[in-house]
C-alpha cells in the first residue's frame, strides 16, 4: 500500500513541475498574428454566420420565424465555421469554440420550443461567445496591423 502512495505522490509532484514549467514559458511568449487568405476567408464566413444566426434569432423572438429555422441555421453555422481553418492563433481559438457556441444556441432554442428550460444551453452559448469576444478584442490591434479587421465582430 505504501508503494502506491509513494507512486501517486511522485506522479503528482512531476505533474505540478511540468505544469508550472509550461505556464512559465507560455507567459513569456508573444503571439505572432497573421492575416493570410485563410484567415480573411474565415473571418468573412464567421461574420456572415453570426449575422445570419442573429437575424433568425431576432425573428424567432419577435414571432416571425419558427424554432426549426433558427435551429437549422445555427447547426449550419457550426458546420460552416468548422469548414474553414485559419492560421492565426487567435482565430484558431475562435475556430475551436464557435461551433460549440452555435450548437449550444440551437440547443437552447430547441429546449425553449419544447417548453423546457433553455437557461443552461443559452448560458453556455453566451459564455463561449464572451470568450470569443475577449479573444478577438485582445488580438484586434495585432490583427488590424496584419490586415484583418475584426472590428465588426466586436
Amino acid at each position: 500500500m505504501r508503494r502506491y502512495v509513494v507512486v501517486v505522490v511522485l506522479l503528482l509532484a512531476a505533474t505540478v513541475c511540468v505544469l508550472a514549467r509550461g505556464n512559465a514559458s507560455a507567459r513569456n511568449k508573444t503571439v505572432a498574428h497573421t492575416c493570410g487568405l485563410n484567415d480573411r476567408e474565415f473571418l468573412s464566413n464567421y461574420q456572415v454566420q453570426i449575422e445570419s444566426v442573429g437575424m433568425y434569432g431576432d425573428d424567432y423572438l419577435a414571432g416571425k420565424a419558427k424554432a426549426a429555422d433558427v435551429i437549422a441555421v445555427s447547426r449550419q453555422a457550426a458546420k460552416v465555421v468548422k469548414g474553414w481553418t485559419p492560421y492565426d492563433p487567435s482565430l484558431k481559438i475562435v475556430h475551436r469554440y464557435a461551433p460549440a457556441m452555435f450548437d449550444d444556441y440551437a440547443d437552447a432554442v430547441q429546449a425553449r420550443a419544447r417548453g423546457e428550460d433553455a437557461g443552461r444551453a443559452m448560458y453556455l452559448a453566451y459564455q463561449i461567445g464572451a470568450r470569443i469576444q475577449d479573444t478577438l478584442r485582445e488580438a484586434q490591434p495585432q490583427l488590424t496591423a496584419a490586415g484583418c479587421d475584426v472590428g465588426d465582430l466586436l
